[in-house]
């Protein structure tokens, strides 16, 4: 799946350990769909893991192509979807 649009704001980096012992970075950030036909763009979150986090700085208004999947997991009875990124593109 694939959206363009601005980044709205970029949110604290996260970084772990996993259970197997690897070290791990999360980069959330929030873009506002770019289209001019929708009344109300949407906002999402989406997830930059370890090598997909860009070596130069996000930006708050910078436009953005973000290539993306959905998964769906559960934990302790709850279910979640995950959206993460696998390609941004300036």
């Amino acid at each position: 799946m694939k959206i363009s649009g601005k980044i709205c704001q970029v949110l604290p980096l996260q970084e772990g350990v996993s259970s197997q012992g690897a070290h791990w970075r999360k980069q959330p950030i929030v873009v506002v769909e770019d289209d001019a036909n929708i009344a109300f763009p949407n906002e999402m979150v989406f997830d930059l893991f370890n090598d997909k986090i860009p070596e130069t700085q996000l930006a708050v208004g910078q436009r953005v192509d973000v290539h993306f999947g959905i998964r769906t997991r559960e934990y302790n009875g709850k279910v979640y979807n995950d959206v993460n990124v696998y390609k941004l593109t300036s």
